[in-house]
């Protein structure tokens, strides 16, 4: 059975990356402070060209509503937000590929 995802869990596991690449000194550690990096990080992407910076715009919608949400259908919302940015490692990536 997957581990349960939390906006916490999300938080732990992307904030340094989104930090990096919403040009942030500190990684978020609450859930406004994540939904608007990385509503700044899909504007940085976009500019840059780089595939992806739809999948964190759906996944900032996604945490936002999840915390609106009555438990069984907030897991399913967290469950996509996760799914959409899984590729959060790869952008920053190749976002550090072309500042470099």
């Amino acid at each position: 059975m997957p581990a349960t995802v939390t906006v916490d869990s999300l938080i732990r596991q992307h904030a340094v990356a989104v930090a990096y690449l919403a040009h942030e000194p500190t990684p978020a550690t609450d859930s406004g402070a994540f939904i608007a990096q990385l509503g700044a990080v899909a504007a940085h992407l976009e500019v840059a060209g780089i595939v992806g910076h739809h999948d964190l715009t759906a996944a900032a919608r996604l945490i936002a509503e999840a915390a609106d949400e009555p438990s069984q259908r907030r897991g399913v919302l967290l469950q996509r937000a996760a799914l959409c940015l899984s590729g959060v490692g790869d952008m920053a990536d190749e976002y550090r590929d072309m500042v470099a």
